[in-house]
């Protein structure tokens, strides 16, 4: 098995794929522990640049911060993203979420079902009256890739593989099933 380590190269790597996805890159479990001891390494370089005044090894660690606050910035972007994914359609996914990362989408996650258990008590709706007015969900088996789509209940679906098993409000199985889009799944 091959350890993970960290470079300059591998953060160019990271930065490149972040940019370029929607979706959050899947990085090494041993990222951000990589990323600590890299950052450690680079910061004894940078004071030993800073007392032989080197303008070379100066930049390298001032485009090292830029780089790593870059990919930070992007990738709570893109948790910050799951989230409201998860506030339209209750699916929530852990891909490619990695340590502190997964605390944070968690942690908004809780937040935001807060404030929809609030908003809710505004209008007399608890979660016992929600779960009346849901209709029953049905497995299914996906028939053809389904890219996302918004339903009548305003509520986001997908996208969906060809062959994957989900399940579907009756409703929004009715219309795909009528496209030949899905099947029940047995």
């Amino acid at each position: 098995m091959i350890e993970y380590s960290l470079d300059y190269d591998e953060l160019r790597r990271i930065y490149r794929l972040e940019t370029k996805s929607p979706k959050l890159s899947k990085l090494d479990q041993s990222f951000y522990k990589e990323l600590k001891k890299f950052i450690a390494q680079e910061k004894t370089r940078y004071f030993s640049a800073i007392e032989s005044l080197s303008q070379e090894e100066l930049k390298k660690y001032d485009a090292l911060k830029s780089m790593i606050s870059k990919i930070r910035e992007i990738r709570l972007k893109k948790c910050l993203n799951l989230c409201l994914m998860y506030s339209r359609t209750k699916d929530f996914k852990e891909d490619n979420l990695i340590d502190f990362e997964i605390d944070f989408v968690k942690g908004v996650l809780k937040l935001m079902d807060k404030q929809e258990e609030y908003t809710d008590s505004l209008f007399g709706l608890n979660k016992k009256t929600k779960n009346e007015n849901q209709l029953p969900l049905i497995k299914a088996i996906v028939l053809q890739s389904i890219p996302s789509f918004i339903a009548p209940d305003m509520k986001e679906y997908g996208p969906f593989e060809k062959e994957i098993v989900c399940e579907l409000p009756e409703n929004i199985f009715t219309i795909l099933h009528s496209k030949n889009f899905v099947k029940k799944y047995e």
